[in-house]
């Protein structure tokens, strides 16, 4: 690694950092926001699903733009709009419509910014290297949540808006950082490809099975996430700090696979470890109908958390090699319209689940995780890679 590309790493880590730090503050608060209310629990999925909406129909505008005028406007746009979001709904946190009203305009900010900082990676590292790159960052993405939920339900003992404020002090510092620190990635040195959505090319060629797959393990993970702490309360009587106790614990493992694990892989290694990704999930989802303390809970999230760590963070860097330079801001858009599909189908559809009995969305959640498996195996053996 040349000094100079070190540098824009260890940046692009940095603002990674801040961004999943301020989020995943606000994660043991969101039972407690539906318990203040008053309201039915299916409106936890409504808020996690209105985020994703957001995203699944800005990401493809973003892409696009991307790819016109560069990553460096993206990620300081979309990173104002994140910090606003956020600071709305602490002055507001007494209303329930103005919790919806900013979690859309986070969800379309946080559209703007995957396109960035993922692009950005992609702009600055060869093909070869560029999964020890995406294990880096998705480090910094894990060293965030390992303190962010954590510090979160600390917060919310002092108020419910106190992890709002915090989150908004957060992002607005990697603001200024950015407009600072970050240079522009994107050199802009061959025809830009028109028309703005979710590109459907992409799905008559191999990489469209891996896309569908991101879609499926999203699909997935978004209702697991959605009904976890619900399953806590239901089955161990989980507190928002216990909750918080559970995160930092996960995250410490995410941490540790994307910067130890997945930084030392050679390309074409991706095939193993995505499997041993799946089943790690699959047992997970077996064993958590049967939660029994917070012990097992937390075997389940590092399971959870690991895994998925090792399947997301893989597939995400081998669709980035499939695309060209001139259309990386599209390719990565149309990964993230349809992570966002999944985050939005995925928390209201488990959550019904869960309506019928507690059980019953994570078994389901287990035959997903076969079903996504058979689609990675289908990538990779139309690549020649696997028989």
């Amino acid at each position: 690694m040349t000094d100079n590309l070190k540098q824009k790493i260890l940046f692009i880590m940095l603002i990674q950092f801040l961004i999943y730090f301020g989020f995943s503050m606000i994660i043991p608060v969101m039972p407690e926001l539906v318990v203040v209310f008053g309201v039915s629990t299916l409106h936890l999925g409504f808020i996690l699903a209105i985020y994703s909406i957001a995203s699944f129909i800005s990401a493809p505008f973003f892409g696009t733009l991307s790819d016109r005028i560069g990553r460096k406007p993206l990620l300081v746009g979309g990173l104002f709009v994140f910090m606003l979001s956020f600071l709305v709904f602490a002055i507001f946190s007494n209303s329930l419509v103005i919790l919806y009203i900013s979690r859309f305009f986070a969800g379309m900010a946080s559209g703007a910014l995957y396109v960035a900082t993922t692009s950005m990676v992609a702009d600055i590292t060869s093909i070869e290297s560029r999964t020890k790159y995406m294990g880096l960052i998705g480090m910094a993405m894990g060293i965030g949540f390992v303190f962010g939920p954590g510090i979160g339900g600390l917060l919310a003992t002092v108020s419910i808006s106190a992890p709002f404020f915090m989150t908004s002090i957060i992002i607005l510092v990697a603001l200024i950082f950015s407009i600072i620190k970050i240079e522009e990635t994107y050199n802009r040195h061959t025809e830009i490809v028109r028309g703005i959505g979710v590109q459907k090319e992409y799905f008559i060629k191999p990489v469209g099975i891996l896309l569908v797959a991101t879609f499926v393990v999203m699909f997935m993970m978004s209702g697991m996430e959605s009904t976890f702490q619900l399953l806590g309360k239901e089955k161990i009587d989980i507190t928002p700090g216990e909750m918080g106790v559970l995160f930092f614990i996960g995250g410490i493992f995410n941490a540790i696979v994307q910067g130890g694990v997945i930084r030392k892989l050679k390309d074409g290694q991706e095939y193993g470890a995505m499997m041993i990704g799946q089943l790690m999930a699959l047992i997970a989802f077996i064993m958590l109908p049967f939660m029994t303390g917070l012990f097992y809970a937390g075997i389940c999230i590092v399971l959870l958390m690991s895994g998925n760590a090792l399947v997301k963070t893989l597939m995400t860097s081998q669709i980035t090699k499939e695309a060209k330079h001139n259309e990386m801001g599209k390719m990565t858009s149309t990964t993230y319209a349809l992570d966002s599909l999944g985050r939005i189908i995925g928390p209201v559809f488990f959550n019904l689940l869960f309506l019928i009995h507690y059980g019953v969305p994570f078994f389901f959640g287990a035959l997903v995780v076969l079903l996504s498996t058979f689609f990675i195996y289908q990538y990779y053996r139309k690549r020649g890679q696997v028989v």
